[in-house]
């Protein structure tokens, strides 16, 4: 991808896109707040603690990446 991409500092994946900032202010890629956002809805809407599944989506990304 070359050198002008910045890292994510979740996924550490390079990516060209704009980062995109979380409710907590944290700057991440778009495919990390994206997981970080589908994780907190599906909390929401199973009247469950929605960060844990954001927290749940955000492993399971890396974990992707890793492997």
């Amino acid at each position: 991808m070359g050198l002008s991409g910045r890292q994510c500092p979740d996924c550490a994946r390079r990516v060209r896109e704009p980062f995109e900032k979380t409710i907590t202010g944290r700057e991440v890629c778009p495919g990390c707040a994206n997981a970080l956002l589908i994780g907190a809805a599906a909390g929401a809407i199973t009247h469950d603690v929605g960060s844990g599944y954001g927290v749940w989506a955000m492993l399971m990304r890396k974990l992707r990446r890793a492997g």
